[in-house]
């Protein structure tokens, strides 16, 4: 089953008037945000002209409450994504910008959409027994309740297990159900199933085929976390039990699994700065990465509106892919290092993040073609403008 656009602008609209069939107030229960995101970023190394990319997008969110004095059906959530400036969306990746910055955590940042619009979530959320359950069921991704990030630049939260996760970026929705449950103030349960479907994002379909038919598998994750006013931390497991292929040896597998754990600490002294960090481990051989760590610091400036973050990480290749990148380009190292610094200014409804990330060591998997190098740095800014 295939939605157009018109379509997709059909079901917005269809939204709406079951909101207003449910006598609920407009101006109460109906919320629009428009936000603009712009990532530019400067590469020493790159496989593409001018060692610069550029990516941006429109995001449109809309929220229904379907609720009034006397009952709460939840919330129904959308969002469509217009995806502009971006010159380098192409599959082959070593051709591009991402591969050719010689890493996972320094190419994953930047966008390689291929569609030029997507509708990245339709949901039904809700709270129940006094907020002690939530559910959100529809097109979604599992990138939004788990693998939350730690620091304030996202485009500095990579980790390879997003990818063995069978997960592609956020703004790419799929069918799912999540469910959370906390058992009081500071521990809670999560758990969710997810639909892994890349032939969304390979062939276009902007997120408006809602068939079942995919047979590429799903992703089950669990998770279970504590938090305070000041901590925060959480242990996940997952299981992938889509088909793939070892890329060296050309062996199909699946059923991959891994853990994540990952945490922060805010002092309340402002003078010492946030502790956060995070370890993953992909238990396959078969998979391009085995583990990824990171662990940083974020100072608050301005008296707490902004910040100074820094921080130090590693990702390694598991042995088939060592043997493969140097086969194919001489590389020679299995584990990349990284340190990143960044802050953001605000304006009203402006905000500068900029960047600068320093690898070394990079292990070159996604650089196919070209030669290898043994260092990079890439310096970047992301600009967000809230415009509703």
């Amino acid at each position: 089953m295939y939605i157009s656009k018109q379509g997709c602008i059909g079901t917005l609209v269809l939204l709406y008037s079951i909101s207003a069939n449910a006598e609920v107030t407009l101006k109460d229960n109906f919320k629009f945000t428009a936000n603009f995101i712009d990532l530019a970023m400067y590469s020493q190394e790159s496989a593409v002209d001018d060692n610069f990319t550029n990516s941006a997008g429109l995001f449109l969110n809309t929220e229904i409450k379907l609720a009034n004095e006397n009952y709460d059906l939840g919330v129904l959530k959308a969002q469509y994504v217009f995806n502009g400036l971006n010159d380098d969306a192409q599959l082959n990746t070593s051709n591009n910008w991402f591969g050719g910055v010689g890493s996972y955590v320094g190419g994953a940042i930047a966008a390689n959409d291929l569609a030029s619009s997507q509708l990245s979530l339709l949901t039904w959320d809700k709270y129940w027994n006094d907020k002690t359950l939530y559910t959100s069921v529809g097109r979604t991704n599992l990138r939004r309740y788990f693998l939350y990030n730690n620091c304030q630049n996202i485009l500095l939260c990579t980790d390879p297990i997003k990818g063995a996760m069978g997960s592609l970026p956020t703004n790419y929705a799929y069918w799912g159900g999540y469910t959370k449950y906390n058992f009081s103030e500071n521990i809670y349960m999560h758990a969710g199933i997810f639909e892994v479907n890349t032939d969304d994002y390979v062939y276009k379909k902007k997120g408006l085929d809602f068939s079942f038919h995919h047979q590429l598998g799903y992703t089950q994750v669990y998770g279970v976390g504590y938090k305070d006013k000041n901590s925060k931390a959480e242990l996940l497991y997952f299981y992938n039990n889509s088909e793939y292929r070892n890329a060296y040896t050309q062996e199909k597998y699946d059923g991959t699994d891994g853990l994540n754990f990952r945490f922060n600490h805010d002092f309340s002294n402002q003078n010492i700065p946030t502790v956060f960090g995070a370890y993953s481990y992909i238990d396959e051989k078969n998979q391009p990465y085995k583990n990824y760590w990171e662990l940083g610091l974020s100072y608050k400036i301005n008296q707490g509106k902004n910040h100074l973050g820094v921080k130090f990480g590693q990702s390694q290749l598991n042995d088939d892919y060592v043997l493969m990148t140097q086969k194919i380009n001489g590389n020679d190292n299995k584990t990349t290092s990284f340190l990143s610094l960044d802050t953001d200014i605000n304006y009203k409804r402006l905000t500068l993040s900029p960047f600068v990330q320093y690898i070394w060591n990079p292990d070159n998997y996604y650089r196919s073609t070209g030669k290898t190098f043994n260092s990079n740095v890439i310096v970047g800014l992301v600009t967000q403008i809230k415009l509703y």
